[in-house]
């Protein structure tokens, strides 16, 4: 919670420190604001301070607004959000497409499902194409009166529908800047920034845009909207234009507008004697074709090998391990690796599963940023990296991102979470509890070419499935249990697989083909 007064003067503080005191009241106070669908002005106001986000400080459009409401009003939100989401999502109301601020989903899922489509493709020796659009500030230009109807479409009626029409109606703002405060201004359109219930409303806002959307896949992350086809003819793409036509004409009726010089284009595969062409915009401009793309804050290629993003990485790893050495003159352990936990290494792992490399240059480039920050540790600068692993109790780097392919395996056949990668578990014998990705390499004895076949060999899906493969039987076989337990039984036994980074600098004499959990258990195997 910001700890800072909202408009009501009531800071996130107090209510913390004086939450059994207080819980009963509110709890009052939100029952007879939903029983009379009533909700106190100051709950509707908001205070704005403009954020420059670079750029000329004398246009507007280079600020970023950042709104402070109530934090009373938040708890009160949290406990509607709450129920709408289980409304929802038991009445199997929200679009199966949209990940964003959807339970269970994310830019990890929206991504692993969109290049499952893609090295599935492959398979088949054929090409998707896909283009991303970007709605013009969607958040801000969302008409009440039109999404006060589709909130009724999704059956959220009686006094949760009238709070959530009072919730918008007659909202105000001020703006702060330099300790001065403008005059109270109306909000006529959006979903009101600053509040929990904004995202909510806006997936149930554009829930519809893919209503009328025939024979091509649409996804998306809150208003992040792709549309995709697999291209097998010329028909294929006319199709493909149809329902991009489809979502301009909703973007029409529900007052929405897109950048269209955002707009991209990126096509995967080859389909035989069909010419790679932009498709159009509403205005009937042509679609930029692009090479890469930044995909939900990863560098995307249309070669698949997210070279360029992970060059992206190491470089703002680099430059930030520089920031923090310089900032600050402590070298103990704790603090360094806070540090390194909180400001490095979640760049470096950052949707891992989807872009994690197999080339060992690159592999290599990853390593380097832990060995060297850990490096200027105290007392550490003398060990090698391999015994620095071990002082820190740390994996390194390849390690941490296998590690992770497995737990995501294990969670999706368990069920605990979506099954994106469509990864299926069967027993062979009585006990063998085996893996398998839904991803052939070639589909009805199609021959496909050999970078392809490398291309799926590498894919989330397949190393998934090989990772899993290999581990014992006994974790195999864990099932009907919490990820934690899992995890639990799968580190005791990474203990006893070497862990030996191939960087240069690394002082051991390493046997098996790569540090990959798959060569190094058949290493120890043969051994």
């Amino acid at each position: 919670m910001n700890s800072s007064a909202g408009p009501d003067g009531i800071p996130a503080k107090f209510l913390i420190n004086t939450k059994d005191s207080i819980a009963t009241p509110l709890k009052l106070i939100l029952r007879k604001s939903l029983d009379e669908g009533k909700i106190p002005d100051l709950f509707k106001l908001a205070y704005v301070t403009p954020i420059h986000k670079g750029g000329s400080k004398l246009k507007p459009e280079q600020y970023r607004p950042v709104s402070l409401t109530s934090h009373v009003m938040k708890i009160f939100e949290r406990v509607v959000k709450r129920n709408i989401m289980k409304h929802l999502i038991e009445q199997n109301l929200l679009n199966p497409g949209q990940h964003g601020f959807v339970p269970g989903r994310s830019t990890k899922t929206q991504l692993l499902q969109h290049y499952c489509d893609i090295f599935e493709t492959l398979s088949e020796g054929t090409r998707i194409d896909t283009i991303f659009l970007d709605f013009a500030k969607a958040f801000d230009k969302v008409d009440h009166d039109i999404l006060l109807q589709k909130v009724a479409k999704h059956k959220i009626k009686g006094k949760i529908g009238l709070w959530l029409q009072e919730f918008l109606n007659n909202r105000k703002y001020r703006v702060v800047a330099n300790g001065e405060m403008s005059d109270v201004q109306d909000v006529l359109s959006g979903v009101p920034q600053g509040t929990v219930l904004a995202a909510v409303l806006f997936i149930i806002m554009i829930s519809d845009v893919d209503e009328n959307v025939k024979s091509s896949i649409v996804r998306l992350f809150a208003d992040d909207t792709r549309i995709s086809r697999k291209i097998t003819s010329e028909e294929d793409k006319v199709l493909l234009q149809k329902d991009l036509n489809v979502i301009y004409d909703w973007a029409n009726k529900n007052l929405m507008k897109f950048n269209e010089n955002k707009f991209e284009q990126m096509s995967h595969g080859e389909a035989k004697n069909i010419k790679i062409e932009p498709y159009k915009t509403q205005s009937g401009n042509e679609i930029k074709i692009g090479e890469t793309v930044r995909d939900l804050g990863v560098i995307a290629n249309n070669n698949l090998l997210f070279r360029e993003h992970i060059d992206n990485i190491v470089t703002s790893s680099k430059i930030m391990s520089g920031v923090l050495l310089r900032t600050f003159s402590t070298r103990q352990e704790e603090p360094m690796m806070r540090m390194f936990n909180s400001y490095i290494k979640s760049k470096l792992e950052y949707c891992s599963l989807v872009w994690s490399p197999w080339h060992q240059n690159e592999i290599n480039k990853l390593e380097r940023i832990q060995k060297n920050f850990t490096s200027k540790i105290y007392g550490l600068d003398q060990l090698d990296y391999h015994q620095r692993l071990k002082k820190l109790n740390l994996y390194s780097l390849e390690r941490r991102r296998e590690r992770y392919l497995i737990i995501n395996a294990w969670q999706q056949i368990e069920g605990l979470t979506e099954n994106v990668l469509g990864l299926k578990a069967r027993r062979l014998g009585r006990s063998r509890r085996i893996v398998s990705a839904k991803i052939p390499i070639g589909i009805n004895g199609k021959r496909i070419k050999e970078r392809d076949r490398t291309l799926i060999h590498n894919s989330t899906a397949r190393k998934s499935e090989r990772l899993f493969n290999v581990l014992p039987q006994s974790i195999r076989n864990i099932t009907k249990t919490t990820t934690e337990t899992f995890k639990r039984h799968l580190d005791k036994w990474l203990s006893s697989i070497p862990d030996t980074p191939k960087i240069d600098g690394y002082g051991a004499n390493v046997a098996a083909e790569t540090n990959s959990i798959f060569h190094q258990t058949r290493y120890c195997l043969i051994r």
